[in-house]
């Protein structure tokens, strides 16, 4: 009897063991793996950290259980779509390799691990597409699994969000957390290395999340709505972004318009708007540290004077000293390209004539990097792209939808960025398609992916953080599976009649 129940225990160890669960598991751990790289780094004063080798281990396993599992047919997929990521890679390298000048902030080994980055969220994508999407050829059987999988996986995520804001609650309370701005001072981001990074994360979070306080488990229902209402205090007051405060308004509101338009609930229309406007005069009046951080950006662009010339400055005291030893010949030799020359005396002259702000870094890196490509003449690079870490620090650009399109080339953006603008238009285009059986899910999954795209074009480091590319992925995922629902149900009731 003894053995039996130790048989009885293991087989359930053993049944827990699935790749779904799996992949669940993976998404609650992210804030610890962000956690475990920032003490880590600021520990041992580096830019390595332990879970940079721990992270990618869950997702490769996984994705080697669905190739070794896979019919013939999507073992070649899979083994095409891998050659031609390591083909773009080694090609990438090579150019870049000899772009490296003086002023780069990294180095080969640096934008080795870049690539390595970017290209495990083709992996974590596969690896959840796989396990999670419902496919045409699935049984009965693995269909059901997998739709309790699904609820499983935005489950992970609800849980995922208070797991970061209670590590961040806790690191404020024992006055550990660390700034969002540390020049200033200003908003705090708990155990976490990225403000922006962590505002993206929780502000897609939220879009699934949101979808969950209609579960119809109640315990779970007022989980989510706890950890909703905890998260939303966090981004409109403490963290200091503009991603976290408006990103918490914007799906507040959008899931609000959806349930009202999609399901006549009056109930959340009312409790939505009292939240709205409770949220929107709390700012007001108790003040955030958003607002705090705009105006010390403000004060800092008005008294950033030129001492020479006594005008004001339209670059950073950092970039008019490369422009000066530019322009008058100081420059030592090999700290830039003739090309990262003639940018920075472009950038310079641009910003001046179009009184762009000197703290304004994300335009300015647009700016630069639009001008290298022009300097640069090659199409070698205009395809594969110049390297990220090429470039002098403030000019390495933070927003990925420019960067993987200039520093990586148009086949980087492709292969790296168009999947998921693939997704997106997809999924639009039959949300069109069925537009009378659309429901507010299938609309908070779609905003959530639209708005990741957005913030890589406005904000940056959404891409480019390795547990935001999870959520990323998961949504993705969700989107997927809601529009193929979408799809059978429209096509049943057609069939109907």
């Amino acid at each position: 009897m003894e053995n039996a129940g130790k048989k009885s225990k293991f087989s359930k160890i053993k049944s827990g063991f699935t790749t779904q669960n799996i992949l669940c598991l993976f998404v609650i751990l992210c804030p610890i793996f962000d956690i475990a790289s920032f003490l880590f780094r600021n520990a041992f004063e580096t830019n390595i950290s332990i879970s940079t080798f721990l992270r990618p281990i869950i997702p490769i396993c996984v994705l080697l259980c669905i190739f070794i599992k896979s019919k013939n047919k999507t073992k070649l997929k899979l083994f095409l779509i891998g050659l031609t990521y390591i083909i773009y890679a080694i090609c990438h390298l090579l150019i870049v390799r000899p772009l490296f000048t003086g002023c780069s902030y990294g180095s080969m080994m640096t934008e080795i691990q870049y690539i390595c980055n970017f290209t495990f969220i083709m992996v974590d994508l596969i690896a959840y597409y796989y396990t999670f999407k419902i496919q045409k050829d699935d049984t009965a059987q693995q269909i059901e699994q997998k739709r309790l999988g699904i609820e499983k996986l935005k489950k992970s995520i609800v849980i995922m969000l208070a797991v970061y804001i209670c590590s961040i609650l806790l690191a404020i309370i024992t006055h550990t957390s660390s700034y969002t701005y540390g020049e200033t001072s200003t908003g705090y981001k708990g155990w976490i290395e990225s403000g922006n990074s962590l505002s993206a994360i929780l502000c897609l979070g939220l879009f699934v999340a949101f979808v969950q306080v209609k579960s119809s488990n109640l315990k779970w229902r007022i989980f989510s709505i706890i950890t909703i209402a905890l998260t939303g205090a966090y981004l409109c007051f403490a963290i200091g972004t503009r991603v976290g405060l408006f990103g918490f308004f914007i799906s507040l509101a959008l899931f609000v318009m959806y349930e009202v338009i999609f399901s006549k609930n009056k109930k959340v229309l009312i409790a939505g708007l009292t939240i709205l406007a409770i949220g929107i005069i709390a700012v007001i009046l108790l003040g955030s540290k958003t607002l705090q951080r705009r105006k010390q950006i403000s004060e800092v662009a008005e008294n950033n004077i030129d001492s020479s010339t006594g005008e004001l400055l339209h670059v950073s005291t950092s970039m008019l000293d490369i422009y000066n030893s530019i322009v008058n010949g100081t420059m030592e030799e090999g700290y830039m390209s003739e090309a990262q020359k003639q940018a920075t005396v472009d950038l310079y002259e641009y910003t001046k004539e179009h009184n762009i702000a000197s703290n304004d870094n994300r335009m300015q890196q647009l700016i630069y990097n639009v001008f290298l490509v022009k300097h640069q003449q090659n199409p070698i690079t205009i395809l594969f792209g110049n390297g990220y870490n090429t470039n002098f620090r403030e000019m390495r650009m933070e927003n990925e939808i420019h960067c993987f399109a200039l520093n990586f080339g148009i086949i980087g953006f492709i292969l790296y960025i168009g999947t998921f603008i693939v997704i997106m238009i997809y999924s639009v285009v039959q949300a069109l398609k069925h537009i009378k059986k659309l429901n507010s899910n299938l609309m908070m999954y779609l905003s959530g992916c639209a708005l990741s795209l957005v913030l890589a074009t406005v904000s940056g480091f959404v891409f480019f953080a390795s547990s935001c590319m999870v959520v990323i992925v998961v949504s993705n995922v969700l989107l997927l599976n809601e529009i193929e629902k979408l799809k059978k149900e429209d096509g049943t009731k057609i069939n109907k009649y």
